[in-house]
């Protein structure tokens, strides 16, 4: 069978074979994926709900750096930051659908990781190095990223006088202290098993989103709205490459397409006969309800209360009351420690189903376990302790692995397996090319920027972190 032929469940009815009997036949799936399968057959069935895919959905794409969307203002003032983030934020929802339309073959087969969905759409091969290597990247390096933005809530919470560039100084303790949260909450078996932690982020997020809005707004009854929009004493390269870094600190908002494929495996299917498309989409409307008003509300309010002075984490720039405060950081680590694991999954099932697959006599799952994840959180904790630059790390992240996977790869996939023509192929074709050029420029900027944080802080030039 052909990629032209293709024609996916959401088109025609197929006869679906159940669990207990269905095995991938399809050639283009490979052992990989058919191990997989089998996998899933016999340890976790599916069967979580649309209210299940929304909780996974909102903890994925709500993440923290929705706090650095003002400071990403402060570079591209308000007209270029709200076009992006509306054009970002429609590209996001619209890829989301194409993935959740993907997801089954004609004959039922669901292609439960974004690594299967690369292999069978754009063959084994490329599928299962492009996917991999792209996915897990962005993966290690949201876990990298949130351990950061953790380390930094956590001083906040703890020093009142923790204010921008001095939250990125002197939060190693802090960062392995959330490290050893993370040791424990990875011991969860599997994906559907996370729900319950996928809640409380998800709850999390809505609260630290609130009390942003909430507070800025007070702020700026107050004190009056910023009078200072740009910043000032700055080189032209400098304010060039932190507009570069900008456009991906506004694209790492949306990473939630990471692990949307794993989210809709553990969906029930409604029917033999039905896709689990729509029940995904629901759960993925419900997320951008809260998207939209979590983002706009935050980047409005917070760029309009501090201006150029916002720092990378905006809750930073509010200090009273100092309660409510500690309360928005403390809901900051709980939201990302959930987020931390629905990243970190992909990567746990992927290794842990090679070593089994691979050693004639594998240890036990709680043992497998118990090895390879608390080496994974132990060699993330010691790589975020390196790089606290959260800002910075956002447009890096971005550009390597998030944008590929959430706006590059899915219309690739798409053009591939539907072939469309029109006006559906040419914004496929748009949104492929618009986004891989903010990848290259943020990939430029947040390098750039890294390089003369770490020379500040000292961290290669054998100078002493402060």
């Amino acid at each position: 069978m052909s990629i032209a032929d293709l024609k996916f469940s959401d088109d025609v009815e197929q006869p679906v074979a159940t669990y207990e009997t269905q095995r991938l036949t399809d050639g283009a799936v490979g052992s990989s994926g058919r191990a997989a399968f089998e996998l899933e057959t016999a340890e976790h069935k599916p069967r979580a709900s649309w209210h299940h895919a929304a909780f996974h959905t909102v903890t994925a794409v709500v993440g923290a750096g929705v706090l650095g969307l003002p400071h990403a203002f402060s570079f591209l003032g308000w007209p270029a930051g709200l076009l992006l983030l509306s054009l970002l934020c429609a590209a996001s929802l619209y890829t989301s659908y194409l993935l959740a339309a993907l997801h089954e073959l004609p004959n039922g087969t669901r292609l439960n990781t974004y690594k299967e969905m690369g292999e069978a759409l754009l063959g084994p091969r490329r599928g299962k190095l492009l996917i991999a290597t792209v996915q897990y990247t962005l993966c290690v390096g949201l876990c990298i990223t949130y351990s950061v933005t953790a380390g930094q809530s956590l001083k906040g919470v703890a020093s009142e006088e923790c204010s921008g560039v001095d939250c990125q100084q002197g939060i190693s303790a802090w960062i392995v202290l959330f490290g050893g949260l993370q040791l424990l909450l990875s011991q969860a078996p599997d994906f559907h098993s996370l729900w319950w932690i996928s809640l409380l982020g998800a709850l999390m997020s809505c609260g630290y989103c609130s009390i942003a809005i909430v507070m800025s707004s007070l702020h700026a009854a107050k004190h009056g709205p910023a009078t200072q929009w740009r910043h000032e004493g700055i080189s032209q390269a400098d304010r060039v490459f932190s507009v570069f870094n900008a456009l991906g600190s506004v694209a790492f908002t949306f990473g939630g397409q990471a692990v949307l494929p794993e989210i809709q495996a553990t969906l029930a299917r409604p029917s033999r006969e039905q896709s689990t498309a729509p029940t995904m989409m629901k759960g993925i409307w419900i997320s951008y309800v809260v998207v939209i008003i979590a983002y706009y509300g935050t980047a409005i309010c917070g760029y309009a209360a501090f201006g150029a002075t916002v720092s990378s984490d905006v809750l930073l720039n509010i200090k009273e009351p100092a309660g409510v405060m500690a309360a928005a950081n403390l809901f900051v680590v709980l939201h990302v420690a959930a987020a931390w694991q629905v990243f970190a999954m992909p990567i746990f099932d992927a290794a842990e189903t090679g070593i089994r697959r691979r050693l004639a006599s594998p240890p036990r799952p709680l043992t497998l376990r118990l090895l390879f994840r608390s080496a994974y959180v132990a060699a993330v904790t010691f790589v975020a302790c390196l790089l606290p630059f959260f800002g910075e790390l956002m447009g890096l992240i971005s550009s390597i692995g998030l944008m590929p996977v959430t706006f590059i790869l899915p219309p690739v996939m798409w053009l591939r397996a539907r072939s469309p023509g029109g006006a559906e192929r040419a914004l496929c074709l748009l949104i492929i090319a618009a986004c891989s050029i903010i990848a290259a420029l943020s990939l430029v900027g947040s390098a750039r920027n890294i390089a003369m944080l770490a020379s500040q802080f000292g961290l290669f030039s054998g100078g002493e972190r402060r």
